[in-house]
């Protein structure tokens, strides 16, 4: 039952309950009296007054004063019969609410203390039922901050130290070398081109690193722009494999295609859906372990989404890495002792890139060997055959 309509049902009984007790009482002084005077108070004072007036005047003024005394019972009766009437359905109405009320305020105090996995079981239907939930909903989105919050400065700390370790190793090289100029260590000619060539790939390493933490951090507020254009999914990775297979080879990964779909388009960045493929080859590359690595790229179509795979033949991640393999700035070179591997920035801002596409990225080790990354993008409706 509702507080209202236990509002509505007390408000009608604090009426009705002294109206019938008044009557009940009323009822029972009126049969008191004809016991104690054997009669009706009026046919009694009809017959006194017949008789002689001075001989039963003390007895009429008596009977008057006990029908006095009994209307003033009578009325106390009835201010006491409602007091109680009021006290009990008062009662019959708030045991009701004191007990969401105390089971609202003792969750606001667990949250308070720091409990967030606090939840009120409440199941009465009545208006407190909806508050409760609300509370509950609360409580978990609260949570669900406070982890994501807590996750942000532990990925921030992460960053900080992930950039101050890695632009550190660069920069202590440069001087190195720089100071190794200086100080006439490389006297021939082309010891010292070999300084300058070295000190120029450091400044690069730092360069594209920079530009990369720039690129993260643009995307991160939402101040990157995106140029969405339909595209044919197909035609796209095939000329992006066109246009780059060489430099792969060169760095020893083999790039195939196998199975891309024919005239299914999505809608995309041109430009930050090459960066996204570029990311994971590089991966690839560096991270193979071996002189001659291979890469395949296939893609799978259903009725709104097209997964592109990628599919190499290299050392794969280990199992417990596999979640943290977008995170920023993570290597699986956990001691980050090669720079040259990059700043773990890559993956990351893949996310990022087909995020602002619709799209999600993940990864898991194939069976066969090696490491499969899966793109999904919503296909434009009815962009298949």
């Amino acid at each position: 039952m509702t507080i209202k309509k236990r509002l509505f049902i007390s408000n009608i009984l604090m009426i009705v309950i002294p109206i019938i007790l008044a009557l009940f009482t009323m009822l029972i002084a009126y049969g008191v009296v004809n016991v104690m005077f054997h009669g009706s108070l009026y046919d009694i004072i009809q017959q006194a007054e017949e008789l002689n007036k001075e001989q039963f005047g003390e007895s009429i003024e008596s009977m008057r004063a006990q029908i006095a005394m009994l209307a003033l019972l009578f009325m106390a009766g009835v201010v006491a019969i409602t007091y109680f009437t009021n006290r009990f359905l008062t009662k019959f109405v708030f045991r009701k609410i004191e007990q969401p009320l105390e089971m609202l305020s003792q969750g606001v105090r667990q949250i308070k203390n720091g409990n967030l996995d606090h939840r009120i079981e409440y199941d009465g239907p009545d208006e407190f039922q909806p508050v409760c939930e609300d509370f509950n909903d609360m409580a978990v989105r609260l949570k669900s901050s406070v982890e994501e919050t807590l996750k942000n400065e532990q990925s921030r700390k992460e960053l900080i130290a992930g950039i101050s370790h890695d632009l550190r190793s660069p920069l202590t090289s440069i001087k190195a070398y720089v100071e190794g100029l200086i100080d006439g260590v490389a006297v021939t000619p082309e010891a010292q081109r070999e300084y300058l060539q070295t000190i120029k790939t450091k400044t690069d390493d730092i360069s594209k690193m920079v530009s990369q933490l720039f690129l993260f951090s643009k995307m991160d507020t939402g101040n990157y722009p995106v140029n969405l254009e339909t595209l044919d999914i197909g035609r796209e990775i095939t000329d992006f494999v066109n246009v780059t297979q060489e430099d792969y080879a060169a760095k020893g990964l083999t790039v195939r295609l196998n199975e891309l779909p024919e005239a299914v388009t999505v809608t995309a960045d041109p430009v930050q859906i090459r960066s996204v493929f570029t990311n994971i080859l590089d991966n690839s590359a560096k991270y193979s372990g071996k002189a001659s690595a291979e890469a395949v790229i296939h893609c799978e179509v259903n009725a709104d989404t097209v997964q592109i795979i990628f599919d190499d033949n290299g050392a794969g991640v280990q199992p417990d890495a596999l979640p943290k393999l977008f995170d920023v700035f993570y290597r699986s070179d956990v001691s980050r002792n090669n720079p040259q591997q990059g700043s773990g920035l890559g993956l990351a801002i893949a996310v990022k890139m087909l995020e602002r596409m619709n799209g999600s990225i993940y990864a898991k080790n194939r069976t066969e060997g090696g490491l499969r990354i899966v793109i999904k993008i919503p296909v434009r409706e009815g962009a298949t055959k």
